[in-house]
């Protein structure tokens, strides 16, 4: 395709962005594949400008970019998660004629409720040891979970609608069984088994979780599996297993009716004070204080 024209089409899509921020006051920016932005950042709040204005953290910011953005992908819809910061977003795919362009990314809020699904990265760096950082993350904007869900539901109705104006301009019949979007390429065999894979550890993290046990779900030999999940995961399995039963804990911790001990029990922890330790390493701080934190907001 001319670069004239790729270029058309993404400055309408940088429009897109500027005009839902506008409309919705929620932050929205353009990204590219590997999370990097390519459309200037729209509403975005003090907090998310300092983590990405700082390499220590920018990476981790377009890590989080670039998985939510693959997930509407998959689903071909917007899907609302929270990052690794604890804030929400969700994203939408901008193709066009077959071609992936990016994606735009929005949200960037704080929610009434944190019923989401955090993504787990491999954090190097805290940024709540940063004051300045931390005090600004106290600030960030707090909406309902329904008008988020609103905000992702109208992103979808207004680039699916974009999509076809402009097929019907064009006198491009659009299916009537709905609009049928093409990729470059679909998944390999070994990327689909490791799709199942992670949905395998994502239902099972109650159950003890071995890599030869989740290699043998997806009929992949061991070694082979660990190989080829940390190249694409970025961590290695036993690391994503305890990322994953983190987050999981972080869930449990919003209902009191879930002691400490029986949290632990339930995510396979023998040891009490052992699983403590894993929480703090994750989210600094302990069970305790995180639980106190998220029911006084």
């Amino acid at each position: 395709m001319p670069l004239k024209i790729q270029d058309d089409y993404l400055q309408r899509f940088f429009s897109i962005a500027e005009i839902f921020s506008r409309a919705t006051g929620l932050a929205s920016v353009v990204v590219d594949i590997n999370g990097k932005a390519l459309s200037k950042c729209h509403n975005f709040n003090s907090f998310c400008t300092l983590m990405r204005a700082d390499e220590r953290f920018r990476s981790e910011c377009q890590k989080c970019d670039k998985y939510c953005a693959f997930e509407a992908l998959k689903q071909l819809k917007p899907r609302i998660l929270t990052c690794h910061a604890g804030l929400s977003l969700f994203s939408m795919p901008l193709i066009r004629e077959g071609h992936l362009y990016g994606f735009i990314i929005c949200g960037q809020v704080r929610v009434k409720y944190q019923e989401y699904k955090t993504i787990a990265i491999d954090n190097k760096c805290s940024w709540i040891d940063n004051p300045v950082i931390k005090a600004e993350w106290g600030q960030s904007t707090r909406v309902d979970n329904n008008t988020l869900v609103a905000a992702a539901n109208l992103l979808s109705f207004i680039v699916d609608n974009f999509e076809k104006e402009n097929l019907l301009s064009e006198q491009i019949s659009v299916p009537t069984t709905g609009y049928i979007r093409h990729y470059f390429t679909e998944p390999s065999r070994h990327e689909k088994k490791l799709m199942a894979a992670l949905r395998y550890i994502d239902e099972n993290l109650y159950g003890e979780l071995s890599l030869e046990s989740v290699a043998a779900h997806v009929c992949l030999s061991a070694n082979y599996f660990s190989r080829f999940f940390k190249k694409r995961q970025g961590v290695n399995f036993k690391t994503w297993v305890s990322q994953k039963r983190m987050q999981k804990a972080g869930e449990l911790l919003h209902d009191p009716v879930h002691s400490i001990d029986s949290i632990a029990r339930k995510l396979q922890y023998a040891q009490t004070s052992y699983f403590c330790r894993v929480f703090r390493a994750a989210h600094q701080t302990s069970p305790q204080s995180f639980r106190h934190a998220r029911l006084s907001q």
